[in-house]
């Protein structure tokens, strides 16, 4: 398969590439211009490379040609308090479609958009495909809005939309302020972890594993609509913690409820993961103290 990547140098996205590129599909990776991470990609086999900013997504079909696939991971205003810039949001939903309606004007026969958790909103309870979703933030707001945009405009071009929605990713290469990287971080170093009370229910899977379920969903012709992705392993989130601090044998003060709940409210990560094994298999192969070890 030839395959387009946007977000190419992203945690997910540059393990997306390199599962792919390794089962030998040919990678079209679209990196901003002036990435530092670009010549990492150029070194790869099988991987070409195309520099755009989003704002050119409009170009993006022209540049990559025509492709079996086009997995979109590119996506700004992520983490913090950029999930609740409106502007910010809005033009990364624009840039967004824009690529859309370019890649499948040069030919491309399936869509692949990179979802998200935010897209339900706080829901405690196991959330399905078929749960009705109430965003919260903008960043839910936005990256529901493409969802639903993108899909009525490739059901009215004929071809399938695939949406992976990720729940809670880890890995090497993650985010330094996400809770497993800081936790290792202070843990290592027998600093205090200051932590919410940690009594969410809470699914961690391991980066490798969303990758190839989600190059699954690309090779499946059968492949379509929303498929939530996490591990199947949820708990509650302070029995991660306990594990994680038992593991790297710290001897850290764990403050629980020391750090307060957002004033959008205590998010539970509970992904029903049924839809998506039957399409793609079992994928979640890695236990959460193998990924840890994995890391440190």
């Amino acid at each position: 398969m030839r395959i387009a990547v946007t977000g190419a140098t992203s945690f997910i996205g540059s393990a997306f590439i390199k599962a792919a590129a390794a089962k030998g599909h040919s990678i079209a990776a679209v990196v901003r211009r002036s990435s530092p991470k670009a010549a990492e990609l150029r070194a790869m086999e099988h991987v070409t490379v195309s520099e755009l900013d989003m704002e050119e997504y409009d170009r993006l079909g022209e540049t990559v040609g025509e492709t079996d696939c086009f997995v979109h991971f590119a996506w700004n205003g992520t983490r913090g308090a950029q999930r609740a810039d409106e502007a910010l949001q809005k033009s990364s939903y624009e840039n967004s479609m824009a690529a859309v309606r370019s890649v499948i004007a040069a030919g491309c026969r399936k869509v692949v958009t990179a979802g998200s958790q935010a897209e339900y909103g706080n829901v405690h309870d196991m959330i399905t495909e078929d749960t009705e979703c109430r965003p919260n933030t903008m960043y839910g707001t936005y990256k529901l809005r493409f969802f639903t945009e993108a899909k009525k405009l490739c059901r009215e071009k004929g071809i399938k939309l695939v949406e992976p929605r990720f729940f809670s990713l880890y890995g090497p290469g993650d985010f330094e302020g996400t809770l497993i990287m800081s936790m290792i971080r202070k843990m290592k170093n027998n600093e205090p972890c200051d932590l919410t009370e940690c009594i969410q229910m809470w699914d961690f899977l391991y980066v490798s594993d969303a990758v190839e379920a989600v190059l699954r969903l690309c090779e499946k012709d059968s492949a379509e609509g929303v498929y939530n992705l996490g591990s199947g392993d949820v708990r509650q989130l302070r029995d991660y913690v306990e594990e994680l601090y038992s593991i790297i044998g710290s001897s850290s003060e764990l403050n629980y409820g020391a750090v307060p709940y957002p004033p959008t409210g205590m998010v539970s990560i509970y992904p029903s993961v049924a839809k998506t094994k039957a399409e793609a298999g079992e994928y979640a192969h890695t236990s959460f103290s193998e990924g840890i070890k994995t890391m440190m």
